[in-house]
């Protein structure tokens, strides 16, 4: 049953707070990608550092979605970042060193300049540690360009690498992408990718199915956290807790509000934009810890402005027949110490895939849906 924290109220406000032990958090500043600081300046009459000489320079990458649909567009930010109060030349190995037009980015030469059937990019499958990064799509110039970056400048682009490596990702899967230009004289950080078609959870319980969307790019570990613990069926069999009129908390393996994932693992808070309105779903926290966030959540039945970017918005129900299941849970009788009359859980959990209007996803390798069952 809900420990007393659950139906209390904090401060005097007018609803409790959906946490496992006491009330939460700090406010956090949502995250934002600011645009780079790019100054560039191409060749010409400017006077640089030796164009052999990278100390200071730094390769970066960056996903613009963790999460892509089969056969979509895979982008990723590449960028070059001089560290130094100096001016720094680029030169692509083996190129003479030509001259740019006007336009401002990152030129593919620079990107491509890596060594290897990948060109420097690599794109390691993780579910067998296979590497099969294939360049196609693109022919070096004769005489690519150099870039002078100026002190403390950056410059970058934004890739479709499912162009250019297309034999590898349209296969799902997980990936571990790094990048190597300048024949690997720099290494970038790893980046993680993962290839799969967009699913979304149907909830069933003794009074209807609650089906959650998922918000990827808001909240991607917290999206990545639920499907794993639905396919291992750890919900299957949880109870759901209510607190009349403002939530249900559901996911707790223990019952009484202190439970958490069999490895102990936590997830870091990713606050987002995304409001607390009927239909919400959120990750559980235990008192004054951000970092406390686990296999709990709680579902919204009103809209709660103040808990807007103190915990982490990852779905939204979805449909009618969502809604008329969140009013019958709600409306389930209590009794004398505010615990439903009857025991509420979740009985299974089953993962769909999301079908674009775009493709067949019957035709797509590991499209299947996935359903785990209660025993």
């Amino acid at each position: 049953m809900l420990t007393r924290c659950f139906r209390t109220f904090l401060d005097g406000s007018k609803h409790p707070l959906p946490h496992g032990r006491g009330s939460v958090l700090q406010r956090v500043v949502p995250s934002c990608l600011l645009p780079m600081a790019a100054c560039v300046m191409f060749c010409g009459s400017v006077k640089a550092q030796d164009a052999n000489d990278l100390s200071g320079v730094e390769a970066r990458i960056r996903a613009v979605s963790r999460f892509v649909d089969v056969g979509r567009a895979v982008w990723v930010e590449f960028s070059l970042v001089n560290t130094t109060d100096r001016t720094i030349t680029l030169s692509v190995p083996g190129g003479a060193g030509g001259t740019l037009d006007k336009e401002m980015g990152l030129p593919f030469p620079h990107i491509f300049s890596g060594e290897g059937a990948g060109a420097g990019i690599s794109i390691v499958n993780l579910n067998d540690n296979s590497s099969r990064a294939n360049l196609m799509d693109y022919a070096r110039p004769a005489n690519p360009a150099r870039i002078i970056l100026a002190p403390r400048a950056s410059v970058g682009q934004v890739v479709d690498l499912l162009k250019f490596y297309p034999t590898v990702l349209r296969v799902p899967g997980r990936y571990r992408v790094t990048w190597s230009p300048y024949g690997g004289r720099l290494t970038s950080n790893p980046i993680t990718l993962d290839i799969a078609p967009l699913q979304q959870a149907e909830i069933h319980t003794d009074y209807g199915i609650l089906t959650l969307r998922f918000y990827y790019d808001d909240a991607p570990q917290s999206v990545a956290n639920f499907l794993e613990l639905a396919r291992e069926g750890f919900y299957n069999g949880t109870p759901i807790h209510v607190t009349p009129g403002h939530f249900i908390l559901c996911g707790d393996p223990v019952g009484d509000g202190t439970g958490i994932r069999r490895d102990g693992r936590k997830i870091p808070p990713e606050f987002n934009q995304r409001p607390h309105q009927k239909g919400s779903v959120s990750m559980a926290l235990l008192e004054d810890d951000p970092n406390s966030a686990s296999c709990q959540f709680f579902i919204c039945n009103t809209r709660h402005a103040d808990w807007d970017g103190r915990y982490t918005v990852f779905a939204q129900l979805v449909g009618d027949a969502s809604f008329v299941t969140l009013d019958q849970i709600m409306n389930v009788p209590l009794d004398a110490a505010g615990a439903p009359v009857e025991t509420l859980r979740i009985r299974s959990v089953r993962l769909t895939n999301l079908r674009p209007e775009w493709a067949d996803l019957a035709s797509v390798p590991g499209a299947e849906s996935i359903q785990t069952t209660s025993k």
